[in-house]
C-alpha cells in the first residue's frame, strides 16, 4: 500500500511540475508580444506615427546629444548585427534616419526579432521612433543579409543632464519558426 500510495503523490508531483515547466514556457513566449503592449501604452521604447508628435517636438532645438549605436547577439545564435553609423551628434527635434544590417550567417533558414535598449535607460522616453523594425518577427534565408532604417527624432524637453544616448539592439532566435 505505501509503494503505491507513494507512487501516485510521486506521479502528481511529477504532474504539478510538468505543468509548472509549460506555464514558464508560455509565460516567456508572450513575453514579447506583452512587452510591445506595455510599450504602447506608456509609449516607451515604441514607434509612434508622425501625426502624434507635437510640432514643438519638430522643431529644431539648440540642444545636441551625441548618439551611440550598438548591438548584441547571444553566443551561438546566428545572426550577425551591426548598426551601419555607430556614432552621431543629433540635434534635438530633427529627424535622423540610421540602419542596421542584419546577416543570418548560417545555413539554415531563420526568424529573428530584435528589441531596443536604451543608456541611460530614462533616455528612451525622449527617443521617438518613426520607423523601426524592433518587435517585428524578420524571416531570414540562409545567409541573407538585410538593412533595417530606424527613424527618430529626440524630443527637445530632454534632460540637459543626458549629454549621450545609447541605442543597441538586442536580437534574438525565435524557436521553431524558421523551417519551411
Amino acid at each position: 500500500m505505501d509503494a503505491m500510495a507513494m507512487r501516485r503523490r510521486n506521479l502528481r508531483l511529477v504532474k504539478r511540475l510538468v505543468l509548472i515547466v509549460a506555464l514558464m514556457f508560455a509565460f516567456a513566449w508572450a513575453m514579447i508580444p506583452l512587452y510591445r503592449i506595455v510599450c504602447e501604452k506608456t509609449g516607451l521604447n515604441d514607434v509612434v506615427k508622425a501625426d502624434e508628435l507635437e510640432k514643438e517636438d519638430l522643431i529644431a532645438g539648440d540642444g545636441e546629444v551625441r548618439m551611440t549605436f550598438d548591438s548584441t547577439v547571444q553566443a551561438g545564435l546566428p545572426w550577425q548585427v551591426q548598426p551601419m553609423t555607430t556614432h552621431l551628434k543629433v540635434k534635438l527635434g530633427t529627424f535622423v534616419q540610421v540602419q542596421y544590417r542584419i546577416t543570418n550567417a548560417s545555413s539554415r533558414a531563420v526568424v529573428g526579432q530584435a528589441l531596443p535598449r536604451y543608456l541611460p535607460a530614462e533616455a528612451g522616453e525622449y527617443v521617438k521612433k518613426l520607423e523601426c523594425f524592433c518587435f517585428t518577427q524578420q524571416r531570414f534565408k540562409p545567409g541573407e543579409t538585410r538593412t533595417f532604417p530606424v527613424v527618430f527624432v529626440i524630443d527637445r524637453k530632454l534632460p540637459a543632464s543626458i549629454t549621450s544616448i545609447t541605442l543597441a539592439y538586442t536580437v534574438f532566435d525565435v524557436p521553431g519558426q524558421g523551417k519551411g
